[in-house]
């Protein structure tokens, strides 16, 4: 049913500020402003990330993009079989339409179809490719696992039962999650070409003020490599590449018995700042 994991929406206190870091630094452009937002992208797409001026701050969305109107009235009757609170249509620059719900836990989601493209890739290896994934903190995993399940996803891996990833594409997942005491948008992701762009990326974000909170390293779920950083508004920034690709074939092995040692195949495990790190969802996020 969700095709592709399409963009996050978050609050900052300065659009302006908040994209010239996201330029600086990731590489994307602003595709379009309206009404206090800016919309973000890394390649031919309308957007994958929103900015929304805001002094309420958190998180306010999590997109995920079906394939057409048909198929985001299935997600929504499967939503609401699984508990969710579907808040209702609304508009979005650059995209047919949209569906908010609030799910278990009160992550917002916002399921949309028909976004614009404008050309090919942006830029070059040192750009973002695209908007990866999420990493959601919740405290009912098995009640936001049967959400993602409704709309289509499938597991890939687990750590035991505080760690999980899932996958709507070939990528080996578009949503990771753990389990916390807080909700909150942990952090997220965006490919890049290869571990040398990575490294370019860390330089341009500690010349920003901005020095790594964890990595460079390599997972063991998903074979990734990764580094993290906050951004300006203090959300976690994670950039990616060799992710597994899951498909025919693929050698990957789904389902292996991973330890939280192995979350960085490299190095140290995760430091505590990065373990406590990531923003709740905004009070307005979950409006009527």
């Amino acid at each position: 049913m969700v095709t592709r994991i399409g963009h996050v929406g978050l609050h900052v206190k300065d659009v302006d500020r908040s994209a010239d870091f996201l330029e600086q630094v990731l590489g994307l452009r602003v595709s379009e402003r309206a009404g206090g937002r800016a919309y973000l992208t890394s390649n031919g797409r309308h957007h994958e990330v929103v900015l929304i001026q805001s002094k309420d701050r958190g998180y306010d969305h999590v997109g995920l993009e079906v394939a057409d109107r048909q198929a985001l009235e299935s997600a929504e009757r499967a939503l609401r079989s699984a508990g969710a609170r579907v808040v209702g249509y609304e508009e979005e620059p650059g995209i047919d339409r949209a569906l908010r719900v609030v799910i278990t836990g009160g992550h917002v989601f916002k399921l949309f179809c028909g976004m614009e493209h404008h050309g090919g890739p942006v830029g070059d290896g040192d750009r973002a490719v695209k908007f990866e994934h999420v990493s959601l903190n919740v405290r009912d995993m098995a009640g936001v696992e049967r959400v993602l399940e409704q709309l289509g996803f499938r597991l890939s891996d687990r750590v035991g039962k505080i760690l999980a990833w899932w996958r709507c594409d070939a990528d080996h997942h578009g949503v990771a999650l753990s389990r916390y005491p807080r909700t909150k948008l942990h952090h997220y992701a965006w490919t890049f070409e290869d571990v040398a762009a990575l490294t370019r990326v860390a330089d341009r974000a500690a010349a920003a003020g901005h020095p790594l909170l964890y990595g460079l390293g390599r997972h063991g779920p998903g074979n990734n490599h990764h580094i993290y950083f906050r951004d300006v508004d203090g959300f976690v920034v994670e950039g990616c590449s060799e992710l597994a690709q899951i498909g025919p074939d693929s050698t990957y092995e789904l389902g292996r018995k991973w330890k939280i040692r192995d979350t960085n195949l490299w190095g140290p495990q995760a430091p505590l700042p990065f373990i406590r790190a990531g923003v709740p969802i905004a009070r307005s996020a979950r409006r009527a």
